[in-house]
């Protein structure tokens, strides 16, 4: 049984042990650059830009024990500190000199000056210009000479332009200026009058700088005045209703500290009585944090290199649970660290006896996240060392907790208290008691080819005597082949891994496997785990029939009861308060299948289920699960004998980690992902030809897509799948808006509407929306909703940000015809369809000078968030976004260049050749940005030096002033008219 590396495999000489003693792997290779890889994993490793980096010297080689890693320095100029690669920190500083000496120059540029007095000093605003009217709309301002200037020296107006414009003159790309009267000269009896026309097209923000060119005659002496130009097309009513409630200030982070004793809260006698057994502590060794963490919680620099004394020098079987759980204690002090930095202090908590009411602002986001049955410490203002008291949380809502403390703790108006959440520890605890349990099957944490002596594909004659439940099934060979060799694989095998896909089918595989598997065996029970609550929903539904005696929904207490769809309540157990409960072990032991969350397996081992109870083991979704959540059903429920079926798709989502040490570490790579890599699966399937040696006994791909329309699955196709899928769906559905009077081109049913917005932040939320963006999916839903046999629980709204979401809702009150849109992240829908999609990108930050600008798209930029999103769609794909922030991504990129090609576009025009490379496309930007900044600088240096050094021309003194005119540019003769 392969344990570890036989390290003298790769030796010149390799393993000199006789065939067939060596217990150690020789399925690994050196490579040239240091590392030393799984053999399958040698020819990506060869062509991917890791081994370039190291090869090339910018990057040292860090192998899978992390002895080294890359050389990074920090800049002394970034708050909070970055840091960047010795070849990059050079370049990186030089961004935060363009910087500074472009926003002094700038404010420099917008100050009057000598003399000259520009009536608008904070800039030209339009405001809101509905869309609607399309109308010029005009704005005035003043030039004029200050009583304060006493030189008397004569001033002229040599140029006045937009910096937009193509022809360098007053005509702007969507702004245009005139001036009255025409003359040159400025005089304090004679103010100009300076008229800005904004010419509206499509929604969106504008932005120009409009920019007057002074000279003083007797100083020969030239100046500057600019003033920056705004409009928004859109709905006025629509920023005025969502605009931000407060503006944004970034939440300061409290140390408060935990001194003095608690008294403890008191369980509410309406919640479940049941008994667990004893569930240890687990508590984050301090060593650990403190050479991870500075006193005031900051990471420190070394972190990366300190924390490898405390990794396993290998992954073996022995090893297993000290690797996993030094990534888990990361991971959950970062938690404590995020959480302790929502500590609130002189906050009011007002009774509602025999419970009190505490008000949380951005409770509703999730920041922080607070469940029932969590505690909050509280304590009066100024009374350090005193008891803190614990307050259990009973209720949940949208800006306040209900909490319950014990009975000496009493409060009255006006008493001001300091407030620390805590952490719930419960789910790392249940994963780190998986972890350490000594029920470690090699052929569950490390199978090989020593464990499939007896697995044998399945044969055709097993396939024609399967008889489906689910009809639709029938012609589809692919989910029943999966159906058959998922019932016919013999008890004690490896983990059995249904490759799925988008909308392939794989949840409707899966619970069809379980029907048969209960039908064949009378004695079966089958464990059905997902890392959500949502996908555990959808499995229990498809099991419905089956009636609650035979299937239980376990749910976490924590759990809101109105996240439960209503069809699964009498298969749930729920208090008379509205809350879950915990089961007795009688109940569980009768329940032919049991569905849950891979940590609420947990529960069941508590209770007291033995190893082996469930003879099948179902985790769905298990992409998006970390391993040890895997390991709470697995290593906690199975024996020797228990059947492991996973399901998911790697090219999906990935688990959530918080900890970027811990992800570093590899803590985000889930438990399928890392047995898919195993020789025993294949080459890594999703990257192949399907020809691995483990395709049909250890590992199938469903291939067949049901759900879209093949334009919408073509680009996620050909990106995630080597366009390998099929469109398959029923053509009556995904073909049904082909002809929407709304698209840009017939047959192809996706739009790419271009906007450029604007995004902002409200109060202490760092979650980003975008007015412009969400008025827009408001009016694409309206329109929708007008067409015959279209209802708004037909669309779905996908947006990375919570307060978006909370936005776009707040739109949606407004119109009752739009009340039952779905509206949600990416991480909500995953698993699910509608036959519309709108997906809103929201970030709109165009600051391209900064050498980190991927940071401009946020979670935008993850490939596998974008997979998600773009293949939920049926029938109708729409995308509202900035083109030019998305761009820098080269999958989104990539993307638009498709919709473009296709003819989908709206809105603003693409700003790059889709034509170009587009992984060149960042540099590009980055080098344009920089020179543009650098243009900048050098034009207004020039324009304020002396005009003999210059070689400018003075007007002449003696001429007229009403009839020398103003110059609109530069040498091409145009003048502005004179206006009335």
């Amino acid at each position: 049984m392969a344990v570890g590396w036989c390290y003298d495999s790769v030796s010149p000489d390799g393993c000199k042990r006789s065939p067939g003693t060596c217990q150690l792997r020789h399925d690994i290779t050196k490579c040239s650059c240091g590392l030393v890889l799984d053999i399958c994993n040698y020819e990506p490793h060869i062509h991917g830009k890791r081994h370039q980096h190291i090869v090339a010297g910018t990057q040292r080689p860090v192998s899978k024990r992390g002895k080294a890693g890359p050389k990074l320095k920090q800049c002394p100029h970034c708050s909070p500190s970055r840091e960047f690669l010795e070849n990059e920190l050079e370049a990186h500083v030089v961004t935060h000199t363009v910087q500074e000496r472009l926003a002094t120059t700038l404010n420099e540029a917008q100050r009057n000056k000598n003399g000259i007095e520009v009536s608008n000093l904070t800039g030209l605003d339009f405001g809101i210009v509905d869309e609607d009217e399309q109308l010029p709309v005009v704005v005035e301002m003043l030039v004029q000479r200050t009583s304060g200037d006493d030189s008397g020296a004569p001033i002229s107006l040599t140029k006045l332009r937009m910096l937009s414009s193509q022809r360098q003159d007053e005509h702007g790309v969507k702004f245009s200026v005139t001036i009255t009267p025409a003359s040159k000269f400025i005089r304090s009896a004679r103010p100009h009058k300076v008229s800005v026309t904004f010419h509206p097209s499509y929604a969106g923000r504008f932005e120009d700088t409009l920019e007057l060119v002074f000279i003083n005659i007797v100083k020969r002496h030239r100046f500057v005045i600019q003033r920056q130009v705004f409009a928004t097309v859109g709905c006025r009513a629509d920023h005025e209703h969502l605009a931000p409630k407060a503006p944004y200030t970034r939440r300061k982070r409290r140390n408060i500290k935990l001194d003095g004793p608690i008294k403890r809260s008191l369980r509410p006698p309406t919640w479940t009585p049941t008994k667990f057994s004893k569930l240890p502590q687990f508590n984050v060794p301090k060593n650990l944090i403190q050479a991870v963490y500075t006193e005031k919680g900051y990471v420190k620099r070394s972190a990366k290199q300190d924390v490898k004394r405390f990794m396993p020098s290998s992954f073996t079987i022995s090893k297993y649970a000290q690797h996993f759980q030094t990534m888990l204690y990361l991971e959950e002090e970062q938690k404590k660290q995020d959480l302790d930095a929502y500590s609130m202090e002189g906050v009011e908590i007002k009774a509602d006896y025999p419970r009190y009411k505490l008000k949380v602002e951005g409770l509703s986001e999730g920041r922080p996240s607070v469940l029932i049955g969590d505690y909050i410490l509280v304590r009066p203002v100024g009374q350090p060392d005193k008891a803190w008291f614990e307050g259990r949380v009973h209720n949940v809502a949208m800006e306040h907790v209900s909490l319950r403390f014990s009975d000496d703790f009493n409060t009255y108006r006006g008493t001001k208290f300091d407030v620390r959440f805590v952490l719930n520890r419960l789910p790392c605890r249940r994963a780190h008691q998986a972890l350490v349990n000594k029920n470690d099957l090699a052929r569950l944490l490390f199978p090989g080819p020593e464990h499939l002596i007896s697995a044998r594909p399945v044969s055709r004659d097993v396939l024609k005597e399967l008889v489906p439940f689910n009809r639709s099934l029938g012609n589809n060979p692919e989910q029943l082949e999966t159906v058959a060799a998922i019932v016919h694989q013999p008890r004690g095998s490896v983990p059995f891994i249904v490759f799925g896909p988008p909308g392939t089918g794989k949840t409707v595989t899966i619970v069809e496997a379980m029907r048969q598997i209960l039908q064949r065996h009378p004695d079966a029970h089958i464990l059905a785990c997902t890392p959500s609550n949502e996908s555990a929903d959808l499995i229990a539904q498809g099991l419905m029939h089956l009636g609650p005696m035979n299937i239980f929904r376990l749910n976490a207490m924590s759990r809101k009861l109105s996240r439960l769809p209503l069809t699964l309540q009498p298969y749930s157990l729920i208090n008379g308060n509205g809350t879950f409960a915990m089961p007795i072990l009688e109940d569980v032991l009768r329940r032919r299948v049991v569905v849950c969350t891979c940590i609420s397996a947990g529960a069941l081992t508590g209770l007291g289920v033995k190893r082996g109870h469930f003879g099948w083991i179902f985790i769905d979704e298990a992409g998006q699960a970390t391993e040890p959540d895997t390991m709470v059903p697995i290593k906690g429920l199975a024996d020797e004998y228990t059947n492991v079926i996973l399901a998911g798709d790697p090219e999906q989502l990935t688990p959530t980690v918080t900890s970027r040490l811990a992800r570093d570490l590899g803590l985000v790579e889930s438990y399928l992902v890392r047995l898919m890599k195993r020789p025993c699966y294949g080459l890594e399937p999703w990257n192949a030809n399907g020809s691995g040696g483990g395709w049909g006994v250890t590992v199938v791909e469903l291939l067949q897509n049901f759900r879209s329309h093949p334009g919408i699955l073509a680009f996620s196709n050909a990106q995630f799948y080597r366009n390998r899928l099929r469109a398959c769906g029923d053509p009556m559905l995904t073909r049904s808006f082909e002809n929407w009077d709304e698209l840009p081109t017939k047959k192809f049913p996706i739009i790419f509407h271009a906007v450029v917005g604007r995004d902002q932040r409200e109060k202490s939320s760092p979650s980003y929306f975008n007015i412009d963006e969400a008025t827009l999916v408001k009016k694409y839903c309206l329109r929708l909703v007008e067409k015959k046999g279209t209802r708004a629980e037909h669309i779905a709204i996908i947006t990375p940000y919570h307060a978006q979401k909370m936005k776009i809702l707040e739109l949606f009150r407004k119109d009752h015809k739009l009340k039952d849109v779905s509206v949600g992240s990416v991480e909500e829908f995953q698993g699910q369809e509608r036959r519309i999609v709108i997906i809103s990108t929201v970030r709109s930050n165009s600051d391209f000078i900064a050498s980190d600008i991927r940071r401009s798209l946020g979670f935008v930029a993850s490939p596998r968030r974008f997979n998600v999103a773009m293949t939920r769609a049926q029938a109708l794909l729409i995308i509202v976004g900035n083109s030019d922030v998305l761009a820098l991504d080269p999958v989104w990129r990539s993307f638009m260049n498709y919709v473009h090609d296709h003819g989908g576009w709206r809105g603003h025009r693409m700003s790059w050749d889709p034509l170009d490379n587009v992984n060149d496309y960042v540099e590009h930007v980055k080098r344009r940005a920089a020179g543009e900044a650098e243009e900048t600088l050098t034009r207004l240096k020039a324009l304020v030096v002396g005009v003999s050094e210059a070689g400018g021309v003075l007007p002449s003194l003696d001429s007229d002033d009403d009839d020398d005119e103003i110059d609109g540019g530069l040498g091409d003769g145009l003048v502005i008219q004179e206006v009335d």
